[in-house]
């Protein structure tokens, strides 16, 4: 099974999404194609109004995720990011 239909969390989340996705159907049939981008870059906040980077397997170039990844890579790597405001050097 795909989608994570074997965990049942990620199955009743995914049936959440599924449900909200009609309800925001029936309210408003061209949803769609009226939808606003999304500030972040996630299409699931586009469409759902929530993100939820557990449950998206979709887009592997999501922001979200790619941010997620580095976070964590830094961390399990001891990297510091230091912003440095001084342009003088």
């Amino acid at each position: 099974m795909s989608w994570g239909m074997e965990d049942p969390k990620k199955r009743e989340d995914i049936l959440y999404l599924m449900e909200l996705s009609t309800k925001k159907m029936m309210e408003n049939p061209n949803y769609v194609n009226e939808v606003k981008k999304s500030s972040n870059g996630c299409w699931m906040d586009q469409m759902y109004g929530i993100q939820r980077c557990d449950i998206c397997d979709l887009d592997n170039d999501c922001p979200g995720k790619l941010e997620k990844l580095w976070q964590e890579y830094c961390e399990a790597n001891n990297i510091i990011i230091e912003k440095n405001s001084d342009n003088n050097h």
